[in-house]
């Protein structure tokens, strides 16, 4: 339906940035006042494509990725020969790690981690179950775009950071940082 209101929104911008540089101005003031009120009649439609993408950078560059708060030491038995762990199945998803009967990989996602924004955050986490605290730690932010592209009908795909192409292989390096081999 919204997808309906562009072509008179696009003749309505038209003749508001004609009106506007048909106004007496200097060549280069023309160019910047009708730079101007395009921007202004752009923002209704993407101030929010502005703002997003802002946080969103941000939250990735500050917040996102990998971070590893305690290291465990574990034995052999728990490593392949590859320095895989042998405790991260990846068929069977990141929630099924369970070393040890204390250990716990734990994932949590929060769709509307900004709804304004259309930002969600997924939360990979490795648990120490019996001190209850968080050895490490994968935060992935997903920006769904502004509110026009998600109400125009298209299909809108997430951008991500990390923009890893295989989760698999940021949650073994996860696993890895978190466990270590005992030397």
């Amino acid at each position: 339906m919204t997808f309906l209101l562009i072509p008179p929104y696009l003749i309505f911008a038209f003749f508001v940035i004609r009106a506007v540089l048909k106004k007496q101005f200097t060549h280069n003031r023309k160019w910047q006042m009708g730079l101007l009120t395009a921007f202004l009649l752009y923002l209704p439609l993407g101030w929010d494509v502005i703002l997003g993408r802002t946080v969103f950078y941000t939250l990735c560059a500050t917040q996102g990725g990998i971070h590893v708060y305690q290291t465990v030491e574990l034995g052999p038995e728990y490593w392949g020969e590859n320095g895989e762990p042998r405790f991260f199945y990846r068929d069977l998803g990141f929630n099924e790690i369970n070393i040890v009967d204390r250990y716990l990989g734990r994932r949590n996602t929060n769709s509307n981690y900004s709804k304004t924004l259309n930002l969600s955050i997924t939360k990979y986490e490795v648990v120490d179950t019996e001190k209850n605290s968080t050895l490490g730690l994968y935060v992935k932010y997903t920006y769904f775009g502004g509110w026009f592209m998600n109400y125009t009908g298209f299909h809108v795909v997430g951008n991500s950071c990390p923009s890893s192409k295989n989760l698999d292989n940021d949650l073994v390096q996860l696993t890895q940082s978190v466990f270590v081999k005992a030397r």
